[in-house]
């Protein structure tokens, strides 16, 4: 089925999807897509600390991750109802938004990422774009920030994880742009449910990177990785983690009996590079679409290379990636 928007209201649409699943929509029509959301007060006043400790060094930081607390009350009390809505966007061709699916060690195909949805959902939208998150950036930066992407990351009960790898290598085809993410937590993240682990200081570091775009497993060896420098995040609900595209990470699998989920969304400084959001989203839709969206027969090697590195949505084609090394 091929969503029109012109053909009748994105409002009816979500209203009907949300009413199956007994949600409330909030989201925002087509023709208030690019609508810059109004000017919010600083939230965040950083300290001298947490300024000196992510102060930029070249790589923006010399430890290059710092945790936050939440937002505000209203942004913690409202994400998983957003992430809920999100998620339940429908699984149509030709969406918008980017539903990506992955198959569990049981065999069950379930939900595993969304991306590309901010456009389309009014209070993720004034999140994102918001001064609250972009006063933040741009202290620790000193440059003017833009949104690049976003996405929500889904892990069920016994899902899997995501490999050591850094974001860089998904983003090199737009030149060698530095950039900085968020990752607020929905439900808390813990070790057991596979929070994000990172190595501290990884961005300073030569990180060799192996043919399945993944970090060389001898490197991780030598890191000692599970025991000395590898670094559990753990975040409560809205806290928020604010990292580079240089750092090394890796997430483990969910060996928790609830589901838990994280989003993240990644900007860069206008200087470098300017605003290359749809440039990227017009690449991986074309390259790496939507589940929905592929063709049978086709295996979007170019894509799993560039977009699928390392993660569970790797496990939808049947027969795998390992004849392109992944």
């Amino acid at each position: 089925m091929v969503i029109c928007f012109s053909s009748f209201s994105l409002t009816a649409l979500l209203t009907k999807a949300c009413e199956i699943n007994q949600v409330s929509p909030t989201y925002i029509e087509p023709s208030m897509e690019k609508q810059a959301p109004e000017a919010a007060p600083l939230a965040h006043s950083l300290s001298v600390e947490q300024k000196a400790q992510f102060e930029k060094d070249g790589a923006y930081g010399d430890q290059q991750y710092l945790v936050l607390p939440p937002i505000s009350s209203e942004v913690s009390h409202s994400i998983m109802t957003w992430a809920n809505e999100v998620k339940n966007l429908p699984h149509h061709p030709n969406s918008s938004w980017m539903h990506y699916e992955e198959i569990t060690p049981t065999g069950q195909r379930i939900l595993c990422r969304t991306e590309h949805f901010a456009d389309h959902h009014e209070g993720f939208n004034k999140l994102f774009r918001g001064r609250e998150i972009l006063d933040i950036l741009e202290e620790l930066s000193g440059e003017e920030m833009v949104l690049f992407k976003e996405k929500i990351n889904y892990k069920a009960p016994k899902a899997g994880g995501f490999r050591p790898h850094l974001d860089a290598p998904s983003y090199r085809h737009l030149g060698n742009v530095k950039h900085l993410s968020i990752l607020i937590a929905v439900e808390p993240a813990t070790i057991e449910n596979g929070c994000l682990e990172v190595i501290v200081g990884s961005h300073k570091m030569s990180v060799p990177i192996g043919t399945d775009v993944c970090i060389e497993q001898e490197w991780c060896d030598q890191q000692n990785w599970n025991f000395q420098h590898e670094t559990p995040v753990p975040l409560n609900t809205g806290e928020m983690l604010i990292f580079g595209s240089y750092m090394a990470h890796r997430s483990g699998p969910n060996n928790s009996d609830q589901g838990r989920a994280a989003i993240y969304a990644t900007y860069n400084a206008l200087s470098d590079g300017g605003d290359t959001r749809s440039e990227y989203y017009a690449n991986r839709r074309k390259l790496w679409p939507p589940t929905a969206d592929r063709v049978p027969g086709e295996r979007y090697e170019e894509g799993a290379r560039l977009y699928g590195f390392g993660s569970p949505m790797l496990t939808v084609e049947e027969n795998g990636y390992a004849n392109v090394g992944l």
